[in-house]
Order: C-alpha cells, then sequence, then structure tokens
C-alpha cells in the first residue's frame, strides 16, 4: 500500500486510526484474492492493476461513512472492494485517452500488455465490481453506482469534447470536475450512510462532504499534472498541457492575457506544446495562477470539513476531517 501510506499516513498514524487501517488492509487482501480467482492472461492482467498500489481513498470513505450507524461489516468490505474496482476501471480506460505511460509508478496497462486489453480489462474490471454489488442485495447501492458510472462518463465526454476550447468557463471546467472525479468520492460517502442506516440529512451531509473532496482531490491532481514529480507522483504528467485539456490554472491563465497577440500565443502553444512545456510552466508560475487554483482547493476542503459538523462526534468524523487535510497539500 505504498501510495496509499504516503497520501494517508498522518490519517492513518492517528490515534483513533485502528479500525481504518485495519478495514484497509483487509481491502488489500481481497484485492489480491479477487486477481488470484482468474488464470492465463486475465489473470496477470488482474494482479497487475488490482494487487498494485493504490491510495485507496474511496474505500476509506465508504467504511468511514458506516462508522456513523450500525452497518454490516461484510456489506461495506464489499462495497468498498466494489468501489475500488470502479475506480480501477476508469484508470485502465483514462490512460488510453490519455495516451498516459507510467501509472503508480510502472507502465499502464496499455503500454504494458496492449490498448485492446487495456479495453477488455477495464470492462472486465467494471462487470466485476458491479456483480459484486448485485450479490449485496441492495438496490439502492446498486442505482447508486449505476449512476454514478453514468455520470463519470459524462464527465469525461465532456471534458474530451471541450478540449482545446479556449473560452471553456471555470463553472463548466468544475461541472466536468463533479461528474468525472467527485462523483464516485460522493457516492462512496453516501454508501457508507445508506449502509449503515444512518438519517437522510446526514447521508446528504457525506455526499456534499465527498462532491467537495473530490472537486478538491481534482483540482490538486490537475495542479500537479503541470508542476508535479513524476516520480513522486507516480503516474505520467503533463498530459492535460500536450492534450490540450482547459483545466483551471489554464482557465485563469487564458483570463488575464491581455491582447490578441498573446492569446494567439497560448492557442497556439497548445495545439502544439512539442518543446515548449518547461517554459510555459515557469511562466504560469510567474503568473501566480498555480497558487489560485491550490487557494481553490483550499476553500473547497474547508467547506467539505465544515459540514462535517453536522454529523455526530465519533472517530469517524476526525478521521474524515484528517483525510481532508492531508488532501488540501498531496503530492501523489
Amino acid at each position: 500500500m505504498a501510495l496509499a501510506l504516503r497520501l494517508l499516513e498522518p490519517v492513518l498514524r492517528s490515534g483513533e486510526s485502528k479500525p481504518l487501517t485495519d478495514f484497509l488492509a483487509e481491502t488489500e487482501s481481497a484485492l489480491a484474492l479477487a486477481a488470484g480467482e482468474k488464470t492465463g492472461f486475465l489473470g496477470r492482467l488482474a494482479d497487475y492493476v488490482l494487487t498494485g498500489s493504490g491510495k485507496r481513498v474511496r474505500p476509506a470513505l465508504v467504511f468511514l461513512g458506516s462508522q456513523f450507524g450500525k452497518a454490516e461489516s461484510s456489506a461495506v468490505a464489499q462495497t468498498a472492494l466494489a468501489v475500488e474496482m470502479i475506480h480501477i476501471a476508469t484508470l485502465a480506460h483514462d490512460d488510453l485517452v490519455d495516451e498516459a505511460v507510467i501509472r503508480r509508478q510502472r507502465p499502464t496497462v496499455g503500454v504494458k500488455f496492449g490498448e485492446g486489453a487495456a479495453v477488455l480489462l477495464g470492462d472486465y474490471v467494471y462487470a466485476e465490481a458491479f456483480r459484486r454489488l448485485s450479490a449485496l442485495g441492495r438496490p439502492d447501492v446498486m442505482s447508486l453506482f449505476a449512476e454514478c458510472t453514468m455520470t463519470m462518463c459524462e464527465g469525461e465526454i465532456g471534458q474530451y469534447e471541450s478540449r482545446y476550447r479556449f473560452d471553456l468557463s471555470v463553472q463548466d471546467y468544475l461541472s466536468f470536475l463533479q461528474k468525472k472525479t467527485a462523483s464516485l468520492m460522493a457516492a462512496a460517502c453516501r454508501a457508507g450512510g445508506l449502509l449503515g442506516g444512518i438519517a437522510p440529512d446526514r447521508i446528504r451531509a457525506l455526499d456534499t462532504f465527498g462532491d467537495r473532496l473530490g472537486v478538491a482531490f481534482q483540482i490538486v491532481d490537475d495542479i500537479l499534472d503541470i508542476e508535479g514529480d513524476e516520480a513522486v507522483v507516480g503516474k505520467t504528467l503533463h498530459t492535460d498541457l500536450i492534450h490540450g485539456k482547459m483545466t483551471l490554472p489554464l482557465i485563469d491563465y487564458a483570463a488575464g492575457l491581455s491582447t490578441d497577440k498573446e492569446r494567439a500565443a497560448f492557442q497556439d502553444f497548445l495545439r502544439s506544446p512539442n518543446g515548449r512545456v518547461d517554459a510555459f510552466i515557469a511562466d504560469l508560475r510567474r503568473s501566480g495562477v498555480l497558487e489560485k487554483s491550490k487557494e481553490m482547493a483550499r476553500s473547497l476542503l474547508r467547506e467539505a470539513e465544515g459540514l462535517l459538523a453536522t454529523l455526530p462526534d465519533v472517530p469517524a468524523r476526525t478521521l474524515l476531517a484528517e483525510v481532508s487535510r492531508r488532501l488540501s497539500d498531496r503530492k501523489v
């Protein structure tokens, strides 16, 4: 769990974190067991994506959400496992769209096994996730993740369609983030609450917490794509720049350009950035837009943390707040 420990280590060191630490260890074991059920080429593919290091934030959100009520432990475990599988499947497909070479500090599935294998493996892991959800006998949870998966696809398709759209608004950008990233974090929180049988108003608070957390998480991810260290982040960087995705720093940068010549130069860079990425990133740093984006992420995380005040004062609330604080300055 290298990446999980690097991201959540301060949370897992908390005196109240042992149940979460144990749960994440059980999730790792369940992923390894699921991979080991397959043989041949499929077994190699499953082992490659299911047992590799991951942040495991989404399983943690399912578990912590369930702690505000009384949930059946096996249902929480299976839901958390399915959520992580959905996330893993999206990564297999997203890396193809982004033409990424590295994921979790090793070659992406498409690079190591071929693009066709990556598509089929993503499809397979999606199906495995929903097979496990269907076995729960909880139509509400099943429907939640079916709708969430559709929403994630809508967000990715919308952002893909908007490549090189230099007039993209911040509102449209945030809408893409809510769909493609925040929807799964919100669903993980909501699912935990549903399994715990907590009151609707508390489920809404958890859902909104997950939404704000997810949007902030993706903003930070977009910042890391620009200024992160690939060896630390563990995946291919600068893919947004290379593919003309207007992320928040680029939207703010474009808004600050005052002449047609500056705007034309910016658009020319995004259409053909070859050999100019480092110089452009230096310009972004000087412009102040990266710090502005970081402040938006911090503001969203403060809002997320504020929502927790409506929930019972149990250890899970403290741990959720610590997860939020940790994400504000993450490097991985």
